[in-house]
């Protein structure tokens, strides 16, 4: 199916299901197209930070690495709160994370809580070491992935340095545990494996385990680097795990197998908040390059279609080869707007190869759901 197939089949579902947002969806991806800069609708899609502050130190993460531009510190409770009474009316859905680890924000769950009762739809991503299995139930978190190095605590602690794998274990065990109780939440839990050089052969055992303790969903990720040698480093010697150019990166450069041209449907349909209120224009400036104000002092309408946002998403239409965020990106699509519950056990694999994995089946777990191969672009959400 081709891209304008695509995105001519999920307007359509848009429009005949009509979620809340699904016209701000439709146009402002029209406005995109068009390369227009505004005025747009709200976005129907915002992240915010809890923390930038972690207690891992993985290697590619610019928190994890000491090279974290911007001040620590912790997202203000009723800062966070009248945001969100401000955006609820026209935001879907709110992705709870970005540089660092939400748990650490000791009123994560209330927050999470305060969102769902404003009916948004919440996802978060963790990597399990302070999950409280009571307090995500209580949270009603719509979706938590925790995301894993390994399936040993050798292989897991080589990229999350610092990490027990057998206390991600426990807290991950403790809340399947914990739903089972509570029939009526509506908590998905995901596991997710980001396969690198070191991990790459326990691919099928990560899918059996995932399978067996009883979670939802496992995703299969292409790992992300920030330079060469980092990739020399980490990247799997099976390239169909890999979203870059294989032949530049043979010549010493590192970049994307598919490059937008001048075109970014996310910056058109999402905003990312940091912790302090400053907004900046998606996962990929975890160091706060491009700041277009702030929300704890400004209303986000002003923001969003302020001059500032419109001279950004000028020079993504017209020159996004020149902008540094977008060099090692493949773009990220439009949000997902509609989400079924799940029924049985699925196994997802985020990348933009299309090819399948050389995956035995008799290592595949029983009475799993065929891969579905996601596209990683139309995910939005960091996975280092």
């Amino acid at each position: 199916m081709n891209t304008f197939t695509s995105n001519i089949g999920r307007a359509l579902s848009l429009a005949t299901a009509r979620p809340k947002g699904w016209q701000s969806v439709i146009y402002n991806t029209v406005m995109a197209k068009a390369k227009r800069v505004g005025p747009l609708m709200m976005p129907a899609h915002v992240s915010i930070e809890p923390t930038n502050a972690c207690n891992l130190q993985c290697p590619v993460c610019e928190t994890g690495n000491g090279s974290m531009a911007r001040p620590t510190g912790l997202l203000n409770f009723d800062k966070y709160c009248k945001f969100i009474d401000e955006i609820a009316p026209h935001t879907t859905v709110l992705m709870f994370y970005f540089m660092g680890e939400p748990f650490l924000n000791k009123r994560a769950y209330e927050m999470i809580r305060y969102a769902r009762q404003k009916n948004l739809y919440v996802e978060t991503c963790t990597n399990g070491d302070f999950a409280d299995a009571k307090g995500v139930v209580y949270s009603d978190v719509n979706d938590i992935s925790f995301q894993v190095g390994g399936m040993t605590q050798k292989t897991h602690e080589i990229y999350r340095v610092r990490g027990k794998l057998d206390r991600v274990h426990k807290n991950l065990h403790e809340l399947i545990e914990e739903r089972r109780k509570n029939p009526q939440s509506n908590v998905k839990i995901n596991v997710g494996l980001v396969v690198m050089k070191h991990n790459e052969h326990e691919v099928p055992e990560f899918l059996r385990w995932a399978k067996e303790i009883g979670v939802d969903q496992a995703n299969v990720i292409d790992p992300g680097v920030r330079t060469v040698a980092e990739g020399q480093t980490m990247l799997p010697t099976d390239k169909r795990y890999w979203f870059y150019d294989e032949a530049a990166f043979a010549k010493g450069i590192l970049k994307p197998k598919h490059t937008p041209n001048n075109e970014c449907t996310w910056i058109w349909n999402s905003v990312m908040v940091n912790w302090d209120g400053s907004v900046v224009p998606c996962c990929r400036d975890p160091n706060g390059k491009h700041v277009f104000g702030n929300v704890f002092e400004t209303p986000l309408a002003k923001i969003w279609n302020g001059e500032a946002m419109r001279a950004f998403r000028s020079r993504i239409a017209t020159a996004q080869n020149k902008v540094d965020i977008c060099e090692l990106c493949s773009g990220y699509g439009v949000p997902q707007l509609l989400h079924q519950k799940p029924v049985g056990f699925e196994i997802k694999r985020l990348t933009l190869d299309e090819s399948r994995l050389d995956i035995p089946m008799g290592s595949m777990p029983l009475g799993s759901s065929p891969i579905v191969w996601h596209d990683k672009r139309a995910q939005g959400s960091k996975v280092d």
